[in-house]
């Protein structure tokens, strides 16, 4: 309906029986009596790989609740969108906490601001509290000693969550709207999507937000459109049909992150696919290759939302299976199987 202008075709015209009630109980069925004049299709064309489609559908097929997206970052073409799950497209308007994969966002603007670098020592306590609240590591894990690199390799919450009393309300969603153009509610990808949301939130909220939690909501597209800023570093709208088809505006954000900034984050990305967390999914996958794990607790779940977003060479996806554990071991396999198939 939407592109029916644009993608040609003609209407046909034909006669038919529709038969009523009564008719159903006797189990016949409609019938076309007569073809006035034939139809011919129209045609509106995706930015879809059939071979990475048709992998994505495979990869989720094999989990319950799973919902994965694949994107070029130097275009922002979407080459696959896949859920297991029928009925409610996840993949592009869910509305779920991201978890620690959130920590990539996070990541750029502790650097940014000097509150962190890759290389320097960072705290990572078992405990740290904020606003009343206390928020700890996985396991209750302590890093005496390390660096932000081990601390964002290992997903360690309290070093984030540390430097929340030297941060604005608003920083983080700044950060998100400006560097990576989400949560502002104006993606035109060509088909209904949620953009993500990173509302100004204060005190333990505004703590937990850090760590993808509190009121962030995110998908996998938009959690895919992450990771292709850290590979292309800049921020390109993704998109299923060529803004060319109908004259839309794509998104733009603000500003890109500094070259320094940038380098760190692939820094934090590639040393966490190869040592941290994202490691057992992303062995074997080659190239230029970085990844975040995460996952989001959710209330009345017993297990939380396992959380993936990676990049490889000019791929990069993100996965979610709810209710499944962490995302190392359950969304990991499905984005890493993706992005092995290459462009």
């Amino acid at each position: 309906e939407k592109y029916g202008k644009t993608a040609g075709g003609t209407a046909g015209v034909e006669l038919r029986v529709v038969r009523g009630k009564e008719s159903a109980a006797k189990k016949l069925s409609d019938k076309t009596l007569l073809e006035l004049s034939e139809g011919t299709p129209g045609t509106v064309k995706t930015t879809l790989s059939p071979r990475m489609q048709a992998a994505a559908e495979r990869q989720v097929a094999a989990k319950a609740r799973a919902s994965v997206v694949v994107l070029k970052p130097s275009t922002g073409e979407i080459l696959a969108v896949a859920n297991s799950s029928p009925g409610f497209n996840t993949a592009f308007q869910g509305s779920l906490a991201p978890g620690s994969t959130m920590k990539v966002i996070t990541s750029s603007m502790l650097i940014e601001k000097g509150l962190a670098s890759a290389d320097k020592a960072h705290p990572c306590p078992k405990f740290f509290t904020y606003g009343n609240w206390k928020f700890q590591n996985d396991d209750k894990f302590e890093i005496k000693g390390g660096t932000f690199k081990a601390s964002f390799a290992r997903s360690c919450n309290t070093a984030f969550i540390s430097q929340a009393p030297k941060l604005k309300d608003d920083d983080l969603t700044k950060q998100a709207q400006q560097v990576f153009g989400l949560s502002l509610n104006n993606w035109a990808v060509g088909v209904p999507t949620f953009d993500g949301s990173v509302p100004v939130e204060s005190k333990a909220q505004m703590g937990a937000a850090l760590i993808g939690q509190g009121g962030v909501r995110m998908n996998p597209l938009n959690m895919a459109s992450v990771s292709a800023t850290v590979k292309s570093g800049v921020f390109r709208q993704p998109y299923l049909v060529a803004p060319s088809v109908d004259g839309r505006a794509l998104a733009t954000a603000s500003r890109t992150m500094s070259a320094s900034t940038l380098a760190q984050l692939r820094d934090l990305m590639s040393y966490t696919a190869a040592y941290g967390t994202a490691a057992e999914a992303m062995a074997g996958v080659g190239g230029d290759a970085g990844a975040k794990t995460g996952s989001a607790e959710v209330d009345n779940q017993k297990k939380p939302n396992g959380w993936f977003t990676a990049y490889r060479d000019d791929l990069a996806a993100a996965g979610v299976v709810q209710a499944a554990g962490h995302g190392g071991e359950t969304a990991g396999p499905i984005v890493a199987a993706l992005l092995k198939l290459g462009g």
